[in-house]
């Protein structure tokens, strides 16, 4: 068994109170943290960016633990995205949990599924994407230091990312078809990064929208030219 001891700072007496609740949520945190983390746990997750700056994909949380199952019963789906996650329970080989399945979350989506997904307040993980003109960069974390270094053959973790256009930058294994992985290792905290360029789906349509735009200035314009070239005509025919 290992054991793990806080040391919390001295506060001055006046803010002792105001500070306490937030201490115990965070000793709260961290021993609930402690029992899920407590057997063999499987963290691993499957992402595929499409052109269109969505996300889909597969995230699995399990243990086998009878109190890594109670915490991992609690996750829901989160508000607002029920058309797009759907959660459903996972056992096999010993190990139970939830399975999270996402189609097409946009950056923003992703980063709220993070933040709902937790275990019992504690988030071991996080996920993100940003962009910033043609690059799409993620960014993200898997906190496995509470786990002793000689787990590593009954903690099964990894995360696998594929970007609709070649990646131009990480610190994870590349693969084939512009997919990059990690496999956090138990004891430490993985920090995840990977970069790829392609065109920003908003800036073409805008550019679509343009293009429009522009040929049907250009058809009002031919037909005003055409109805003045009758109107004249028909002019002319009076005249004579």
């Amino acid at each position: 068994m290992t054991a793990v001891t806080v040391h919390l700072p001295n506060a001055p007496a006046r803010s002792g109170r105001s500070r306490l609740p937030r201490r115990l949520a965070g000793i709260t945190a961290l021993a609930s943290l402690l029992v899920v983390l407590s057997g063999c746990l499987q963290l691993n997750a499957q992402m595929s960016v499409r052109k269109d700056d969505t996300v889909s994909g597969r995230i699995l949380v399990a243990g086998d633990q009878p109190a890594q199952a109670t915490a991992l019963d609690r996750i829901i789906t989160p508000p607002g995205l029920e058309q797009k996650v759907r959660i459903t329970p996972y056992s096999a080989d010993g190990f139970t949990g939830r399975e999270i399945y996402f189609t097409q979350l946009t950056f923003a989506e992703v980063d709220a599924l993070t933040l709902a997904i937790d275990i019992e307040g504690a988030r071991p993980y996080t996920l993100g994407f940003r962009r910033s003109g043609d690059t799409v960069s993620f960014s993200g974390s898997v906190d496995l230091s509470l786990l002793p270094p000689d787990r590593s053959e009954t903690a099964t973790t990894r995360v696998d990312l594929t970007f609709p256009n070649r990646i131009s930058e990480t610190n994870g294994t590349i693969g084939a078809g512009n997919s990059v992985s990690w496999t956090p290792a138990p004891g430490s905290i993985t920090r995840m990064q990977a970069s790829s360029s392609y065109p920003d789906p908003a800036a073409r349509g805008f550019a679509v929208w343009m293009i429009v735009g522009i040929g049907a200035a250009l058809l009002v314009a031919i037909g005003t030219i055409l109805a003045a070239r009758t109107s004249r005509a028909r002019a002319d025919l009076l005249v004579r």
